[in-house]
């Protein structure tokens, strides 16, 4: 029997027990040990003035190039040279080759930095914008480090640390056939209230509306194509009893329409974010709306197709180097996500130089017979690690296809184990297929979209094509 299965076969009450204990690990594990300290001092950075930054961008850059070409396999390998000055350490820098997520998937572990071993490190899965399983090796004092960037950011929206929360997740915390309330959990360990993001409906979306109304949260930590449904229907209605100081949107681009909406339903401001679980770039809004690259946590380029820079107002694609996770540390790492920088000072006053837009991706939502909008299925695909690369295809009101490019290995149970997890999602309602295709299309500018719905088409307006 699966966990997930075994985890749902449990009372409620037993399910929240289990998600407040694993609530608790994860708190300690993100929060405990340095990360105050660390805090302190990543705040103190944030109040140096534009030069101050640069110079310290610098000398991390330095080291965290020093540390590759010398500690791990994979760069010693590649023969490439650190330099000896930090303000040397930009022109070095390019001197690196560009880093694919292939590559990364190829090197597995001469990735890892010298003595590393495989068993004492924690791994983090991420599915990515191409639909690749990706493994990342990190340790608890990265982690903590990582969080406390997080931290710092939440609380410069005015999000205190120990707030209530309502977050809608990514992973099926309730059965995907159930089709009455509740449709979310309680992690007391975190005073955070998990809705799913896989039953929002029309039939369903005042019960998400009540429950957070019950909650009380003080702020919600969402996807945008989870929320922005709950925050139209509160519009229609006029309006609900949730008083919030803000909401963190991640994990997917957010429209324009989709900011105004939500901010007009909750009576806050919108604060979005983009980051990875690769630990390479943090880009984040300031209370002015501007976004931010925080220098302090990586080098963030932005180039073209032939790897230029590109000026100021040009969409380039997002090359970073992060500069938290020493375990595993990424080289000019290609996002495979599209930004545009800008010169243009900011009223926050913010040391970090600013981004006028993020031009990630634009995934569909499967839309289901009952009404329910189903975003965010990539997690699907960090449950086996034999893919190239994947998408789901919605080719009727009741199927889906799960299309995939398969690798050495490939299972029969790997196909079994995929088709559950978007079972899991999707429901019953939905047939499910799987098809092993040779290679999945990409759009005009070279992405690949994870989903793919004539029935729950993503605005793609602002999307940007080569």
């Amino acid at each position: 029997m699966k966990p997930i299965t075994l985890y749902h076969r449990l009372p409620v009450f037993l399910q929240e027990a289990a998600l407040s204990l694993y609530g608790a690990r994860l708190r300690y594990n993100r929060y405990g040990g340095n990360h105050p300290r660390v805090l302190r001092d990543l705040k103190a950075n944030a109040q140096l003035d534009a030069e101050g930054m640069t110079v310290l961008q610098q000398r991390l850059l330095r080291q965290a190039l020093w540390h590759a070409a010398t500690r791990v396999p994979y760069y010693r390998e590649l023969g490439v040279s650190a330099p000896d000055r930090p303000e040397d350490a930009v022109e070095a820098l390019r001197r690196w080759p560009l880093l694919t997520k292939s590559a990364v998937q190829k090197a597995g572990l001469a990735l890892l930095e010298d003595g590393s071993r495989q068993s004492d490190l924690l791994q983090i899965h991420t599915g990515g914008t191409t639909g690749r399983a990706l493994a990342i090796y990190t340790n608890a004092s990265a982690l903590r480090q990582n969080y406390a960037f997080f931290e710092r950011f939440k609380q410069e929206a005015g999000i205190g640390p120990s707030l209530r929360v309502a977050t809608f997740a990514g992973r099926p915390i309730v059965p995907s056939g159930q089709a009455n309330p509740p449709f979310w959990r309680r992690n007391y360990a975190s005073r955070q209230l998990l809705l799913s993001s896989y039953h929002i409906s029309p039939r369903t979306v005042d019960d998400y509306i009540k429950a957070l109304e019950s909650w009380a949260p003080d702020w919600i930590d969402s996807y945008p194509s989870s929320l922005e449904p709950i925050a139209r229907r509160i519009v229609q209605r006029g309006g609900a009893r949730i008083q919030l100081q803000a909401i963190v949107t991640s994990s997917e681009t957010l429209s324009a329409g989709a900011r105004e909406v939500m901010e007009r339903a909750f009576g806050c401001r919108v604060y979005d974010q983009y980051g990875s679980a690769e630990m390479v770039a943090f880009v984040a809004q300031c209370r002015a709306g501007q976004y931010h690259i925080h220098s302090d946590y990586g080098y963030v380029e932005l180039l073209d197709e032939a790897g230029q820079p590109v000026p100021d107002g040009t969409p380039g694609e997002i090359v970073a180097t992060g500069f938290v996770n020493a375990v595993m540390p990424l080289v000019r790492y290609r996002m495979g996500d599209l930004a545009v920088r800008t010169s243009a000072p900011c009223t926050c006053g913010s040391p970090f130089p600013g981004v006028s837009g993020l031009l990630g991706r634009m995934d569909d939502v499967i839309l289901t017979p009952s009404g329910r909008r189903i975003g965010r299925i990539d997690p699907i695909f960090k449950a086996v690690d034999t893919l190239h690369e994947a998408r789901v295809v919605q080719t009727a009101i009741d199927h889906i296809r799960l299309e995939a490019v398969i690798s050495e290995g490939f299972s029969d149970s790997d196909r079994a184990t995929l088709l559950h997890e978007l079972r899991l999602r999707v429901g019953e309602e939905m047939h499910l297929e799987f098809a092993a295709v040779p290679e999945i299309p990409r759009t005009r500018g070279g992405k690949l979209r994870m989903v793919e719905s004539p029935y729950g088409r993503a605005d793609r307006s602002s999307e940007v094509q080569n």
